[in-house]
């Protein structure tokens, strides 16, 4: 199975979603559930594997695994800390690194110079995000202002998150179109992208910021991500099967997921404002940086081993 395959099926599933919407509409009542489904299913498995991808070959599988963990620890830490002393850098930051890492998770194949498919990654990445945000404004206003650290109120409006999304809409246009025209992108991949983004536009305008969220995050990120370190695992250690896959996956999605429930109940007594969502952002960022390394070493330094576009 290559990603057309995969990603012909996500897109199937997004558009009968999005159908769903407008035949049920009190599927929207929902959101929670489907955010926690898509979270534990897939949302905190997808970033499980990076010991494991990070010493699939022979150079790092020779280093010291402990030096690997306490790197990463430490990573997760200094995230942490930043959350708490500089929060309206870190929640800035975090969203510059999420839009870069979702626009590499969806465009790696992308060719042409670095500087280019870096940008691009970028913008793509942070049209989603704003487009979600600016479409689904007061929803995303409440959530993040539950944080107090961040005085959103101070800084945060509509017109900035629209600017937001409109100059990366037109960044986005002739990003695609330098693509084309210098072939690094086919006609039928550039359809694709496009009818992706219609329909995440269309999940923003017509559902809400949670749903359009969990569907983006949990399909088109997470799944199609654990698709993608399948394959290049599959690839490169001998005999690697998808029970060897699962069973990985298992006992780093486990703590992750009993942090995540232990840091739900303990939030109110130290942030008794703090939205669930919110909770959710502050913890994902922790994982993020550390996770974003190992992936854009998968996806710069080991394309013979991730599946064709």
């Amino acid at each position: 199975m290559i990603l057309k395959t995969v990603d012909k099926g996500l897109l199937t599933t997004t558009v009968l979603l999005l159908l769903l919407v407008f035949i049920v509409p009190p599927i929207l009542d929902y959101s929670n559930i489907i955010f926690l489904i898509f979270i534990f299913a897939v949302g905190i498995p997808h970033g499980a594997l990076d010991h494991i991808i990070h010493f699939r070959n022979k150079s790092t599988s020779k280093k010291s695994p402990l030096i690997f963990y306490l790197r990463y620890l430490a990573l997760i830490v200094l995230v942490a800390i930043c959350w708490y002393f500089f929060p309206v850098a870190s929640f800035a930051v975090f969203m510059m690194i999420s839009a870069y890492h979702f626009g590499q998770s969806q465009l790696f194949y992308i060719k042409g110079p670095a500087v280019f498919r870096n940008a691009f990654f970028l913008v793509w990445g942070t049209f989603v995000l704003a487009s979600i945000i600016s479409l689904n404004y007061q929803e995303c206003l409440i959530i993040i202002s539950s944080l107090e650290w961040l005085q959103a109120s101070t800084w945060m409006s509509a017109g900035l998150w629209i600017a937001i999304m409109g100059i990366t809409g037109i960044l986005q246009v002739a990003a695609f179109t330098y693509s084309l025209k210098y072939k690094y992108i086919t006609k039928d991949r550039l359809r694709f992208e496009l009818l992706v983004l219609l329909c995440l536009l269309l999940l923003s305008a017509f559902t809400n910021a949670v749903f359009t969220f969990s569907v983006y995050f949990g399909l088109w990120h997470s799944l199609r991500s654990l698709f993608i370190e399948f394959q290049s695992l599959s690839c490169t250690l001998k005999n690697y099967t998808l029970r060897h896959f699962l069973r990985n996956i298992f006992p780093f999605s486990f703590l992750a997921i009993i942090f995540l429930v232990i840091s739900y109940y303990l939030a109110p007594y130290f942030l008794k404002s703090l939205s669930p969502y919110m909770l959710f952002i502050i913890f994902i960022s922790t994982l993020t940086v550390p996770h974003l390394l190992i992936m854009h070493d998968l996806y710069e330094n080991h394309k013979a081993n991730l599946p064709k576009s």
